[in-house]
């Protein structure tokens, strides 16, 4: 007798499988003080939610804010829900979310809901994992860096106390996810050394959408500018976050060498003074520029005007910076603790800064002077090719969802 179907089940099934999702991407606030457009979980986030969107999931961002920040934002509110939060607080630190937060955040909902937190080391986090797991609501976790400080290249502990924290505590909240979003390969290891039962997928930032906006097209310029080379520099002004005083040590070494180079910094953060004093202590000043923050047109305009994106970062989680450099066919000078080494050395799209040291600046400062017009060339191109492999916005999300689908 042959095995009779029950093809009403099976229709049931196909339905939950393909019906649009629920997805609630949850970004809590930071403790910096960045405009949104200055920070790379939120940017990230909306990206991500925006696409799913446009592809037909019921997707949105909600934007846990404390009430002192104040929140500007593009036309998005069919996007972006900000709410402020309420709750403990303990030494200046939020460590709980009101109950009225959550039950806000929480209500509704088909049966295809599921949570997308983005951020970690955050013990406010806790409040929402008990309430997705009283409404046996699924989640996924992307850490989106925040565990690349806890570690040096040996794999050795720098901050006890914090990993202490996150392998007595925050480790059960990703290994009761449905899956641990990992934006390099460093990080996967850093999270299944924290969290060993935690699912982790590997998948990556972006930096243009295919379905939005289409395949960018290439650079149009062909050559060096007429001052090779110019290194620039765009991001937040962390300095040791970012490797910042070893970009500026490493820069200083490079001009006594000889090299005749200029450096431009363009970035958000109250260190920019103190990197301008130190810029004038050291004597550089006169080929060094510290700038403010630059957007939109004037942010590709500074990007068209440079040779190199340089980012010697301490700790990272793939700068969206770079990604969007990249695709502006700057050639990427990064430390492995970008995340985007691997990629930059395969595609040969840029110099490698093998070291965190200011030496090691000096020499891939120098390398890169030394690319004659052909070589440069071939290098930008292959940085716009890279980018263009990695940084789709519209590939990363569709596999995020499925990702939801198949938890």
């Amino acid at each position: 007798m042959g095995l009779i179907l029950d093809t009403g089940e099976t229709d049931r099934a196909i339905s939950i499988s393909s019906a649009k999702m629920d997805v609630r991407h949850i970004v809590i606030d930071t403790r910096y003080p960045l405009e949104l457009r200055s920070n790379g979980t939120y940017l990230a986030a909306k990206n991500i939610a925006r696409e799913q969107f446009s592809a037909g999931e019921d997707a949105k961002l909600i934007f846990l804010r404390e009430a002192h920040r104040t929140i500007c934002d593009e036309d998005d509110e069919h996007l972006v829900r900000v709410l402020t939060l309420a709750g403990r607080t303990v030494l200046g630190r939020r460590v709980s979310i009101n109950t009225d937060v959550l039950d806000t955040i929480t209500a509704g909902g088909s049966a295809r809901i599921f949570f997308h937190i983005h951020g970690a080391r955050n013990p406010a986090l806790w409040s929402l994992i008990l309430r997705l797991r009283e409404k046996a609501i699924p989640y996924a976790m992307t850490i989106h860096g925040h565990y690349s400080h806890l570690f040096d290249r040996t794999d050795s502990v720098r901050r006890y106390l914090s990993a202490f924290y996150l392998r007595h505590v925050e480790r059960h909240i990703l290994e009761r996810a449905c899956f641990v979003q990992a934006l390099t390969e460093a990080e996967c290891k850093f999270i299944r050394r924290i969290a060993p039962r935690a699912r982790v997928e590997l998948v990556s930032n972006g930096a243009y959408s295919s379905r939005l906006e289409g395949k960018p097209p290439p650079p149009q310029r062909a050559s060096p500018s007429a001052n090779f080379p110019i290194f620039g520099y765009l991001g937040r002004y962390s300095v040791e976050h970012k490797g910042l005083d070893l970009l500026i040590a490493g820069f200083t070494r490079y001009r006594r060498a000889g090299g005749i180079g200029r450096l431009e910094l363009v970035g958000t953060g109250s260190a920019r003074d103190q990197i301008a004093a130190e810029v004038h202590k050291l004597g550089i000043a006169e080929f060094v520029d510290v700038c403010g923050p630059r957007f939109g047109e004037e942010k590709a305009r500074t990007l068209a005007a440079w040779d190199y994106f340089v980012m010697p970062s301490r700790f990272e989680g793939v700068p969206l910076g770079a990604i969007e450099a990249a695709l502006a066919g700057l050639p990427l000078i990064v430390t492995a603790e970008t995340g985007l080494l691997r990629p930059v050395k395969n595609f040969g799209a840029g110099v490698a800064i093998e070291s965190l040291s200011p030496e090691a600046i000096l020499h891939s400062l120098l390398q890169a002077e030394s690319l004659n017009a052909v070589q440069w060339a071939q290098m930008s191109d292959a940085s716009y090719r890279m980018a263009v492999s990695i940084g789709d916005w519209t590939s990363i999300a569709a596999k995020l969802v499925s990702l939801y689908r198949g938890c």
